[in-house]
């Protein structure tokens, strides 16, 4: 039994894409610094994937991460683990550190890449400090982006 081929990150449009798909856009909605736990934040955004998109490769600098899904349906593989498909109102937790090595909308399209988009909160726990050095673009670590500054 032969592995599926793997995804390709590669740059289009000097945005670093998964075999030049869209990509997610994402909103900020909330930004709180809870009393019980000092020196950490607790940022929700809401995560918008079109039809066909996919997220590369990533982590979130360190941040906890809890996602509710909204709408349609997420394929997500996080470290060495199987992928696996969510869909509207189910939840994921990525812990401090989690690879997430592939995120996808997994609604079906149609030849012309017409389909359901797909959308889910992602509620991150992130030190204060991390968030005053990269700002919330920090929050999401794409591998390429740190491979390429290591050239």
């Amino acid at each position: 039994m032969s592995s599926p081929p793997q995804d390709k990150v590669v740059q289009k449009e000097g945005v670093w894409t998964v075999d030049g798909r869209p990509r997610e856009t994402i909103t900020l909605l909330s930004h709180h610094h809870p009393p019980n736990i000092p020196g950490k934040s607790l940022v929700t955004l809401l995560v918008t994937l079109p039809p066909n998109a996919a997220t590369p490769p990533h982590t979130h600098g360190g941040a906890a991460v809890l996602a509710l899904m909204l709408r349609g349906a997420s394929r997500d593989q996080m470290n060495d683990g199987e992928a696996v498909v969510r869909r509207e109102g189910e939840t994921f937790y990525e812990a401090p550190g989690c690879h997430h090595v592939k995120g996808e909308n997994a609604c079906e399209t149609d030849g012309e890449g017409k389909g359901e988009k797909t959308q889910f909160y992602a509620v991150f726990i992130v030190d204060d400090e991390y968030l005053e050095r990269k700002g919330y673009s920090g929050l999401l670590v794409l591998d390429a982006e740190v491979e390429e500054k290591g050239k």
